[in-house]
């Protein structure tokens, strides 16, 4: 079996966006376990704002969790200044 032709035909986004998202779960459940209740808050609007701008999709799944995991990192810094 030809090792080129098999990789050819496959398709790792959907592999991609899952381990995406997994990782966005796992953020929002450490954050929930440490009292990190802004920052979880942060992640659910935005990630929810996002996913319906998007249509629901798969690719709009990816992207929100990807702003999600950004707006959780860089918002609550932002907040803390003031």
């Amino acid at each position: 079996m030809d090792l080129f032709a098999f990789l050819a035909h496959g398709d790792a986004l959907p592999i991609l966006y899952g381990v995406t998202i997994f990782f966005g779960l796992c953020v929002m459940l450490i954050k929930l376990r440490y009292g990190l209740f802004v920052s979880a808050a942060i992640d659910v609007v935005v990630f929810v704002l996002v996913f319906k701008l998007h249509g629901g999709s798969m690719s709009g799944a990816f992207a929100a969790t990807i702003a999600a995991l950004l707006a959780g990192l860089v918002f609550p810094l932002i907040l803390r200044r003031w």
